[in-house]
């Protein structure tokens, strides 16, 4: 952690030429997103009482929603299959098992997900998802074809996107087209909320994502406390017309209204 916050400060992100302080090396890399997918795995696993993404899955998720999201975790894919409006087939915007339903909800998670993963060998989208991760998003009879029953060597590194001031899409093959549908997505959305995400510096490709994407005329609502007011006023600097922030309504609060 103390390598983390060393590289995630004082660093001129703009500048590809400035090295980044802190040491980091690439063989720890797997070590910490290992470390990140059984801590986010347990988390989810033992969790027994409802949470606000489960008031959002009820309640505001409707037809035809879009999530972009930069979290690892997946307990918003949990509610929202347990409400009925996600599905595993094609729910994270990429085709995953066919013949299923689709999905009413689609979820893109553009730093990715704990529980995918990538073919040590096959470059070919999309990530592979076991046995034990299908099953605590509630799909317990099925199993990914590529991996079979009882798992295989797999690369844990080109699906997950570390909070990094320069972040490594190691896996352009996945990663641009999930971009690319998100910003379809962005571009079509005549009404935007932002969650819970303070929209740092360091996140580059995020930040542009959003401003390029969405409409100047979109209606632009964000709750993110502390930083709403800032967050507001860089929208507005930019030529978006219907700004709204919201700093003392949290998501929580939010999703039950």
């Amino acid at each position: 952690m103390h390598d983390c916050s060393d590289r995630l400060q004082d660093v001129d992100v703009g500048d590809p030429d400035v090295p980044a302080r802190g040491f980091y090396p690439q063989y720890l890399r797997s070590d910490l997103i290992s470390a990140f997918r059984e801590f986010f795995h347990q988390k989810e696993a033992l969790r027994t009482d409802p949470n606000a993404y489960d008031s959002f899955a009820e309640r505001k998720a409707g037809r035809d929603s879009s999530v972009i999201t930069f979290n690892y975790d997946i307990a918003l894919e949990r509610a929202l299959a347990k409400a009925g409006k996600w599905d595993i087939g094609n729910g994270y915007g990429f085709p995953f098992l066919p013949d299923r339903l689709e999905s009413e909800v689609t979820v893109y998670k553009l730093h990715g997900s704990v529980n995918w993963f990538k073919h040590p060998m096959n470059d070919v989208p999309p990530p592979i998802i076991f046995k034990r991760d299908l099953g605590l998003l509630g799909y317990d009879h099925l199993v990914d074809p590529r991996v079979g029953e009882n798992g295989m060597p797999v690369d844990g590194s080109g699906t997950f996107i570390l909070p990094d001031p320069r972040k490594k899409f190691y896996w352009e093959r996945f990663w641009q087209p999930l971009w690319n549908d998100a910003a379809r997505v962005l571009r079509a959305a005549n009404e935007v909320f932002i969650h819970g995400y303070s929209m740092p510096t360091a996140d580059v490709r995020a930040r542009q994502h959003l401003f390029d994407n969405i409409k100047r005329s979109a209606a632009i609502t964000i709750h993110c406390r502390s930083t709403s007011d800032r967050i507001a006023e860089e929208f507005r600097s930019r030529g978006f017309t219907e700004v709204r922030s919201f700093p003392s309504v949290g998501f929580e609060a939010w999703a039950v209204s």
